[in-house]
């Protein structure tokens, strides 16, 4: 009896997880596709439904945008909730389905490199109605590491002064739903300063997980 009923929660569960992902998998496609087009002016919705179905057909991923430049669709993950398209040859938008409270929520980042990649990201519900949902982008000093710069016998106050400058770029991680930070900030500088200072950051981009309805930098 007692097999059975933890069998049974088990098909439960399975159920509900199933049914979630179909959800997502039903939705992610369509609320691309019907997003409003301030949000991403450079491809219309014709232009988004063609390039959703082009490359669910296998015709292709990619299609010419309003300035009749190619733009390519680089992920379509309906499972996981996630799209990601090349808009032009230096833009790129990326969309992702979160839950937050038992509601879904969209997260959208716009990045542009001219030349340095910047990211900007912003959250909806799903009628895209903004959602003060709090993220802080991180600031190039971040990544310094204050070990290598004592090493160097630097002073700490004159690396984070050549850094005041950030460029940091954002992605989604599809499957664990966290967010990933790149700092590019050292392809903004001259070739004299990048010298000097690209040993002195760590590589390792930063990442943000949601906990209690906020984007908390993980461990």
């Amino acid at each position: 009896m007692k097999e059975q009923k933890k069998l049974n929660k088990w098909l439960v569960l399975c159920g509900v997880v199933l049914c979630n992902q179909l959800v997502v998998a039903q939705s992610i496609e369509k609320l691309y596709v019907g997003m409003p087009d301030a949000l991403n002016p450079t491809l219309s919705k014709q232009n988004r439904l063609e390039l959703i179905e082009y490359y669910k057909s296998g015709h292709g991923d990619s299609i010419a945008n309003r300035f009749g430049k190619s733009a390519h669709l680089l992920t379509l993950d309906s499972l996981n909730g996630f799209v990601q398209v090349k808009n032009t040859p230096s833009s790129f938008f990326a969309m992702k389905l979160f839950r937050l409270n038992d509601k879904p929520v969209l997260g959208v980042i716009r990045t542009v490199c001219a030349p340095v990649c910047q990211s900007v990201i912003e959250f909806y519900d799903t009628t895209w109605k903004p959602i003060p949902l709090q993220f802080t982008m991180p600031k190039a000093i971040e990544w310094v590491n204050k070990t290598k710069v004592d090493s160097a016998d630097l002073d700490l106050r004159w690396v984070e002064s050549i850094l005041l400058n950030s460029f940091v770029s954002l992605s989604f991680d599809s499957v664990n739903g966290t967010i990933v930070a790149k700092n590019n900030s050292v392809d903004f500088m001259s070739d004299e300063d990048r010298k000097l200072i690209a040993p002195l950051l760590d590589d390792k981009p930063i990442r943000f997980e949601l906990l209690n309805s906020v984007w908390q930098r993980k461990p």
